[in-house]
């Protein structure tokens, strides 16, 4: 474009043209020059909207990335304390084991509750000496006769 320039101010100070063509010459360089000044305005805007919508974008990035690094934090935070109660409760199953060792199991106590009843005289027909010895000499004079 530049070069059109050079080739139009040539022909004008060389003097082959009329002064009707250096006019007309001139109004077009006028008109291509307002033309070129107007597409520069044009990207002169299109640039700083362009710029305006980075620096939005990186903003609402910086926000973005500030908010999942707190929800990290927060889910950390939760996984430590889940991971406390975790080893409490694990804690407290292993006290609860060693007490129930110690503790007597139902068939032990089935059998001392059987032992305990054979050795109830309410529940237990026990026989005195005297019914003893009478049964004996009973059972042995059947056998006798």
């Amino acid at each position: 474009m530049f070069n059109i320039y050079i080739k139009l101010l040539n022909i004008i100070f060389v003097g082959l043209m009329a002064e009707k063509d250096v006019q007309a010459v001139l109004n077009e360089i006028v008109r291509r020059s307002n033309e070129t000044v107007r597409r520069l305005r044009d990207l002169e805007e299109r640039d700083s909207l362009i710029e305006n919508r980075v620096s939005t974008m990186e903003t609402a990035i910086l926000a973005s990335s500030e908010e999942k690094r707190d929800i990290n934090d927060k889910i950390m935070l939760k996984i430590d304390e889940i991971e406390k109660n975790i080893i409490r409760i694990d804690n407290e199953l292993l006290r609860i084991n060693k007490i129930i060792e110690k503790v007597a199991k139902k068939t032990e106590l089935k059998e001392l509750e059987n032992i305990i009843s054979l050795y109830n005289p309410i529940k237990t027909n026990f026989i005195t000496k005297e019914e003893a010895e009478r049964i004996v000499e009973e059972k042995l004079k059947n056998v006798s006769v």
